[in-house]
């Protein structure tokens, strides 16, 4: 039930309370759950909380946008404390590909001031048909609105493609992408994750090129060398620097020369990455306000 209605739902902020039984005539059950309902709507009216966007477009400090999803939990921690301690209101956007969608149709609508692009993976999974796709819009919005945008490539080391039952089932990703033969790490049987390869990597980093050179804004794109997310630094599972290496290459041939492509000798979750990341973006907002 929540996959079928999250087609229709999609990234919006819907409520939706199931009837239980088939609504065909009123009973004791279906009176019960319609009172429940009104009774809700009731008080989300008369809470007076009013639109969250017109909220969120009155705040008084810079709202900055953050994508973060679990193998990058301790360089956003550090943003997000870096950031609000120069003053920006930070949103994070869980990269899961629904709340990375959202976080899309929230710059569509002039909600935030700039973006902390940290996992922009939700643009590869779309590319290669894994769980966490956000859509064939993804790393556009900011773009088109000129905001200034950090990114990194994480999220890029990985497709996400459980549950692991699939393996054994023919599915149709783990089969056209030989899944079953890479390096891939389990962390419970529904949450499973690939490394991407080298040619997975290229297709990933011309598509990036492509949208970030169509960009009106300042975008400055940082690569942790030593690792891109917690899964692919030494000794993890998804470690493959030759390949890291490959997308780098590719991405710096095909990128317009104003996008800045830098290299830290370090990994992403890391203080050192985090405050480089932190004040990457806010140079761009100082000069955004000249």
């Amino acid at each position: 039930m929540p996959s079928y209605a999250g087609g229709f739902f999609g990234s919006s902020d819907m409520t939706i309370i199931s009837s239980v039984v088939d609504m065909a005539g009123l009973h004791e059950l279906s009176k019960s759950i319609l009172r429940r309902a009104a009774g809700a709507i009731c008080g989300m009216v008369e809470s007076g909380a009013g639109s969250v966007i017109d909220s969120l477009k009155k705040m008084d400090k810079p709202l900055v946008a953050l994508t973060q999803f679990q193998y990058s939990e301790v360089c956003c921690d550090f943003i997000r404390q870096y950031l609000e301690e120069r003053g920006f209101i930070v949103i994070p956007c869980h990269a899961d590909g629904v709340g990375d969608r959202a976080m899309e149709k929230l710059l569509d609508q002039g909600i935030f001031d700039g973006v902390v692009d940290i996992v922009p993976g939700g643009l590869s999974e779309q590319l290669l048909g894994g769980n966490r796709a956000a859509g064939p819009d993804r790393l556009e919005a900011a773009g088109k609105r000129g905001l200034p945008q950090v990114m990194t490539p994480c999220g890029f080391d990985m497709i996400s493609c459980g549950p692991l039952q699939r393996k054994d089932k023919s599915d149709p990703l783990w089969i056209s992408r030989n899944i079953a033969d890479r390096n891939y790490f389990v962390q419970d049987s529904y949450r499973v994750q690939a490394r991407t390869n080298v040619e997975e990597l290229r297709l990933i980093a011309k598509t990036v090129a492509d949208k970030l050179s169509r960009t009106r804004g300042p975008v400055k794109f940082l690569i942790p060398e030593r690792g891109w997310s917690s899964l692919s630094v030494k000794e993890q599972p998804l470690y493959d620097p030759d390949a890291d290496r490959i997308f780098i290459e590719e991405l710096r041939k095909l990128l317009k020369p104003e996008v800045e492509v830098r290299k830290l000798d370090t990994h992403l979750n890391t203080k050192e990455f985090a405050m480089a990341v932190v004040e990457a973006f806010e140079t761009m907002m100082k000069e955004k306000d000249i």
